[in-house]
């Protein structure tokens, strides 16, 4: 059943618990009192994957990824700002310079 032996290693158990969850929280306390005095936020993942243009509420584009369009005369895919001619006859983008 129960012996002195077992309660005592119980409520040790419970203590150091019970401690290393307070030692974690002031930690964390600490950590953001000093980001607050610092005027610079800790930058979550999910802010980390919303900026390299993750999916999941629609960001924007990746770095380095263009938006494509089809040409109305060749069907050919131009970059959707800025795209040049691509030298067929009735090509509705001007020129490369």
């Amino acid at each position: 059943m129960f012996s002195i032996q077992k309660i005592v290693v119980f409520a040790i158990i419970i203590a150091a618990l019970w401690l290393g969850f307070r030692l974690v929280s002031n930690m964390d306390k600490r950590r953001k009192a000093e980001e607050r005095q610092s005027g610079r936020a800790r930058v979550s993942w999910r802010d980390r994957f919303m900026r390299r243009g993750g999916t999941r509420t629609g960001g924007g584009a990746a770095a380095g990824q263009v938006e494509m369009a089809a040409c109305r005369q060749c069907g050919d895919y131009v970059p959707a700002a800025g795209a040049k001619s691509c030298g067929k006859a009735g090509c509705p983008y001007p020129p490369a310079a």
